[in-house]
């Protein structure tokens, strides 16, 4: 069973018509405008809404544009939108913040709500706590507990970024080329010519979700053939949505089918991009993120990084090859941003396939982080695998177990004794670095009622014992 939900830094995320329902959209619209309109000192503000896709989405904006109607909120109704494009788009546009409409890469019956802060970036934990206070202050009179999800009809039309700009019916103002603007700043900020020059072929998985509408734009300008799949936007996912290898057979098959070059996958609001070698393997998530700090760090020496403390140490290696400084964040977008932010970090992200690179976006953003890859393939004239070998080899190990019963300071206690000849760090749960280069992260979920482990070694056989050492303490 999932957690009672509440608002947190990963966003409010529940069943639509059950644990998320027209009450608690409305709720959360309130508190968030509220809590807006404090933190900018403004009365007229301008909120930007984009959504992921799913099928529930344009209910769940109908509530929302409801709401902003009644508090007299301008609005700038985006569709369909990654979120990195949410992000990009609030920075540029200078507005007051945004609302996604997203669950991220939950299964398909789930649909949730992201906020957008004035400064365009998510909200932390402090400014989740102010939303929250604010919304239980809501009176919202007679409001049905929870209505029936809705499906929504989707007239698909190739929604590339060329497209003609649209007018919202419901705001005067003219609604921007969102996607346009977006590719456009990632094209400016990387080596088009050399992309163009390698001719790749690439096999995308864009989830019938928000990578749609921008991927047919990006790949076109960079001169790459694009392999679709299920391409189009209408919420209705062909797997499970989590781009995890067990979920991702029919990209593994297009690529190996196609003899495309490489493949990859976006989750629902394509912020996480997932790598398939050239052999139709899908590699592991950390890989995104280690070869766009490879990228940037080979022409950018000394300059820091930022990765959370689950993501692989091979970022962290390669930061020393570049004589450059790795700081570590706790779990959750908000706080790597945050720390990218405070050390003028040139590049970060985390180990899920979040590349987040602020020279063009301080958001985990899928479609920088393809065209970085690309961009270090077609520079080094290697393939995927090729480039592998050159990086620090690690075995990478995640579980989780059910948190119920289990006192997690009793347990942190026990592994802090049990591994006495550990650094720890407890800024976010228990890691700990063994002197050997193995470590572990110990920490409650975001989202479930579990306890996720993560850690590394050097060898599969060292990182396994260790987990079997860590079970023992958990039981």
């Amino acid at each position: 069973m999932p957690l009672k939900p509440e608002l947190n830094v990963s966003g409010y995320r529940g069943v639509w018509g059950e644990s998320l329902n027209d009450e608690i959209v409305s709720r959360y619209t309130h508190g968030f405008v509220f809590f807006t309109k404090e933190e900018s000192k403004k009365e007229n503000l301008t909120i930007l809404i984009g959504r992921d896709g799913r099928e529930s989405g344009p209910e769940i904006r109908k509530i929302i544009i409801r709401e902003f109607k009644k508090l007299k909120i301008n609005f700038v109704d985006g569709d369909v939108m990654p979120t990195p494009t949410v992000l990009f788009s609030v920075r540029k546009h200078k507005y007051d913040g945004a609302i996604i409409i997203t669950a991220s890469h939950n299964p398909i019956e789930y649909n949730g709500l992201k906020f957008v802060n004035n400064k365009a970036l998510f909200t932390i934990k402090e400014e989740v706590e102010k939303i929250n206070s604010f919304q239980k202050d809501v009176v919202l009179g007679s409001i049905a507990q929870s209505i029936e999800p809705k499906q929504a009809i989707f007239q698909h039309k190739i929604m590339c970024a060329e497209r003609n700009n649209i007018f919202c019916k419901l705001f005067s103002k003219k609604v921007p080329n969102f996607s346009k603007e977006h590719v456009d700043q990632i094209l400016a900020n990387i080596n088009i010519k050399a992309i163009r020059d390698r001719k790749f072929k690439v096999a995308v998985d864009m989830m019938n979700a928000s990578a749609c509408v921008i991927d047919p734009y990006l790949f076109k300008k960079l001169g790459v053939e694009l392999i679709p799949l299920n391409n189009i936007p209408n919420g209705k996912f062909a797997h499970k949505p989590e781009p995890l290898k067990e979920n991702l057979s029919d990209i593994e098959n297009l690529v190996k089918g196609s003899k495309a070059d490489l493949g990859f996958v976006h989750d629902p609001d394509a912020d996480r991009l997932v790598i398939v070698d050239e052999n139709g393997e899908v590699v592991s998530e950390e890989y995104s993120v280690a070869f766009g700090i490879e990228n940037i760090l080979s022409k950018n020496r000394g300059k820091p990084i930022v990765i959370n403390l689950s993501t692989s140490q091979m970022g962290a290696d390669i930061a020393k090859k570049y004589n450059s400084e790795c700081f570590r964040s706790k779990i959750g977008e908000g706080y790597v941003v945050e720390k990218i932010l405070s050390h003028n970090a040139i590049i970060g992200g985390e180990g899920n396939g979040g590349v987040i690179y602020p020279t063009i976006n301080t958001v985990r953003d899928s479609f920088t982080s393809l065209s970085l890859i690309l961009e270090l393939l077609a520079e080094r004239k290697q393939t995927v695998t090729e480039c592998i070998a050159t990086l620090p080899k690690y075995f990478i190990k995640k579980d989780k177990w059910p948190i119920a019963g289990k006192d997690l300071n009793d347990i942190y206690k026990k592994l802090k004794s049990h591994f006495n000849n550990a650094k720890i760090d407890e800024q976010d749960g228990l890691r700990l670095d063994l002197p050997d280069g193995s470590w572990i992260h110990l920490r409650p979920s975001n989202t479930e009622p579990i306890i996720r482990l993560f850690g590394e070694s050097k060898d599969e056989k060292s990182i396994n014992d260790i987990f079997k050492e860590v079970k023992k303490n958990l039981q």
